[in-house]
């Protein structure tokens, strides 16, 4: 079947863009909810995977630039319901011969606009029962996702190709709408199977007070983001020298991540996702203990920093330079398999504590309301 193709492009495509979009998943939904609902998260990523299916659907398979050039066929057609005249012009259907019957369903004037409403049945299923939107609503978004294919069809691919290859229709148009609507309608048979909004909502409270390993990670990849931009900011700034690189990124990091504690026990990556540092039994943080925190939590970035800034002064093609990075290596690969190890191990036991939380004596605690 010719659109397996496709299917298979978008199967071999989704991994990377699940990939892209894990992050900003992740912080929106602890931001939002403070938890992540895993159907929430099945419907989200199986909506990204029908996206690209219906676009790859669209503009697959690309042709040669070339031949495309050559094409001397019709760009667009904007005379509504033309594929009702050509249902009665060329398909081979005759009430009384049955024989013809099924040649009439395999012909391309009744697999065209079917494949045109199907195309969009998953659209109207998710905006219903995903998304809860109006069937207004439902027939405004998919008439808004349908002109963007036929455009995308009509630029050629954006610009990429010297003219479109496949034409743009106004009954795709009206049967991509007609679709949208007709999967909201069909929904209703299926929405009693479905976990209510009210269902989700109070398995999300109870879950926004726990911290779970994806929540602590989710908070220190926004953190990591906020030193990364400040670093490459502050390098900017002065030039880009070399030697002062790691004094940069040293102070970036008390920026982005001590400085915050301090000052309000969360960094911008926890306030992002709702969490404070305490100390062990609860109370209020210390000084002493946010440091300790700090140090051993940032071990990973801290080292290569210190490290690395001694050996800015050090000549290249020395044996004390050779050692030098030997040892950060080293450290930094004991450092990754300790930090590891103990992550899988809070990922199976959600009250086991980490441990450079141990030595600090903190701990995070959801403050969601």
């Amino acid at each position: 079947m010719v659109y397996w193709f496709d299917i298979r492009m978008a199967v071999l495509t989704f991994p990377l863009v699940a990939l892209l979009i894990t992050f900003p998943v992740l912080l929106w939904h602890y931001h939002r909810f403070g938890a992540i609902s895993r159907w929430s998260i099945l419907m989200l990523y199986s909506f990204v995977f029908y996206l690209l299916c219906a676009y790859f659907l669209i503009i697959l398979p690309l042709p040669s630039i070339a031949s495309v050039a050559k094409l001397t066929t019709p760009r667009y057609n904007l005379q509504p319901l033309l594929f009702v005249r050509e249902f009665i012009d060329q398909n081979p259907f005759r009430l009384g011969a049955p024989q013809t019957w099924l040649a009439a369903v395999r012909a391309p004037t009744v697999i065209q606009p079917l494949f045109n409403i199907v195309l969009t049945l998953p659209f109207g299923f998710y905006l219903r029962s995903y998304f809860h939107k109006s069937w207004l609503q439902t027939i405004l978004l998919t008439f808004c996702l349908s002109l963007f294919f036929e455009l995308t069809q009509l630029s050629g691919d954006y610009g990429i190709y010297p003219r479109s290859y496949r034409l743009f229709d106004v009954d795709d148009l009206l049967l991509n709408t007609t679709g949208g609507l007709l999967g909201f309608g069909l929904t209703r048979i299926v929405l009693p199977l479905l976990p209510t909004s009210q269902h989700i909502k109070e398995k999300l409270r109870i879950q926004s007070r726990q911290v779970s390993v994806f929540r602590h990670a989710t908070a220190f990849v926004a953190d990591w983001i906020s030193f990364s931009i400040l670093s490459v900011v502050g390098n900017g700034l002065l030039g880009n020298v070399k030697t002062l690189s790691q004094p940069v990124a040293l102070v970036s990091l008390v920026i982005a991540v001590l400085l915050p504690q301090l000052i309000w026990r969360k960094t911008l990556g926890m306030r992002l996702v709702h969490l404070k540092v305490v100390g062990s039994s609860g109370q209020k943080a210390t000084v002493k203990h946010l440091c300790q925190r700090w140090l051993a939590g940032y071990s990973l970035f801290l080292l290569p920093i210190l490290i690395g800034g001694g050996l800015a002064f050090v000549n290249t093609n020395s044996q004390l330079y050779m050692y030098g990075s030997i040892v950060m290596v080293l450290l930094l690969v004991l450092i990754i398999g300790v930090l590891g190890l103990d992550m899988m191990i809070d990922a199976f036991r959600p009250q086991h504590a980490l441990l450079f939380e141990r030595w600090s004596k903190t701990k995070l605690i959801s403050d969601y309301h």
